[in-house]
């Protein structure tokens, strides 16, 4: 069966479409990312199931971004010279499938991507957050609520929901996904697509805060997510929100953080984490090095002042392109 064409099929879009508004390079490596990873017989199928093409009056943001997520890991994988045995969807644990599978080596990685839904914050309204599972910390909430409730000349203040169910959904999902096959030379990850390095500083906390799912003292039953060896926090959603215009759909401006389960497989060898990661341009050993200045207010917002403090000029601007730095860089000047 021949391949539609895809590009007439873009073409058909309405004008409001994310690869109508970003246009130029974006939508013709979207092109170039569909021909290379999905199979000709079924493009029609999926581009108008994952991308609302060329219909897209019943089009979805969040269905869009996790498609275009998915499709970006893909297709950088699939385009990676040392990838071998490449495959989406394929069944590693009948019958549920993985959005990708490849080889390296002799090491076989299983990849499950997520791309979180999320509610846009009000402008106009203070947020009250915990880094972690606090003890008493809606109590706490509620006692700063009756405050702001009788007070006409502050804000509206709001308690933001904890992300960590999110996160926990995803480390069930991927559990349930990934092989339970004993084997020590693959490698499961499950990949974040997140917004730039606030919004990852925010998942990375529901792995390392206080009583969070990457720590001894865990909210949820561990052995419920020890198949997933490690989860990677990216940049990839703001890619696909804010910097479309710097976007090839591939992995060559996102930036990866790597996260080992530390509950994870026994089996688990080392090298099949580096040699599985070397597929990635990652900072897992990089970012394991970075102590921000012995501060312990910005330990626990390490990912942000790694990205902020530590990346230099290019980097930063490789990954983060519509962003400043200036006000890090100052700051940084000043502590030295």
């Amino acid at each position: 069966m021949s391949r539609p064409n895809v590009r007439d099929l873009v073409e058909k879009l309405s004008a409001s479409h994310p690869l109508q508004t970003a246009g130029g390079n974006y939508k013709r490596d979207f092109i170039s990312a569909v021909e290379n990873v999905y199979p000709a017989k079924d493009v029609g199928k999926i581009l108008q199931e994952k991308f609302s093409i060329p219909n897209d009056s019943k089009f979805s943001l969040d269905r869009y971004l996790q498609s275009a997520a998915e499709l970006s890991v893909q297709n950088d994988l699939k385009r990676n010279p040392s990838v071998q045995n490449f495959e989406i969807d394929k069944q590693v644990n009948a019958p549920k499938d993985v959005d990708a599978y490849c080889e390296t080596g002799s090491k076989k990685i299983a990849l499950e991507v997520k791309c979180p839904e999320e509610r846009k914050a009000d402008p106009n309204t203070l947020g009250l957050a915990a880094v972690g599972r606090l003890p008493d910390f809606f109590e706490k909430a509620a006692i700063l609520h009756s405050i702001f409730d009788t007070s006409s000349s502050w804000n509206k203040l709001e308690t933001i929901q904890n992300r960590d169910n999110s996160m926990k959904d995803f480390l069930l999902s991927g559990n349930g996904k990934f092989s339970s096959v004993p084997l020590n030379d693959n490698l499961n990850i499950l990949f974040v697509a997140c917004g730039h390095f606030t919004d990852m500083t925010n998942w990375w906390q529901t792995l390392t805060g206080p009583n969070e799912l990457f720590t001894e003292l865990s909210y949820w039953p561990t052995d419920q997510f020890r198949l997933v060896d490690l989860v990677i926090l990216s940049n990839l959603k703001y890619l696909h929100t804010e910097a479309r215009q710097y976007n090839d759909w591939t992995l060559n401006n996102a930036f990866i953080l790597p996260c080992i389960n530390p509950n994870g497989r026994d089996t688990l060898k080392l090298d099949s984490i580096e040699i599985g990661l070397s597929v990635f341009n990652h900072h897992l050993f990089r970012f394991a090095k970075y102590q921000p200045v012995d501060d312990p207010i910005l330990m626990m917002f390490k990912p942000g002042a790694y990205c902020l403090y530590n990346l230099n000029e290019p980097e930063f601007r490789r990954y983060f392109p519509t962003l400043r730095q200036v006000n890090a860089r100052s700051e940084r000047n000043k502590q030295t």
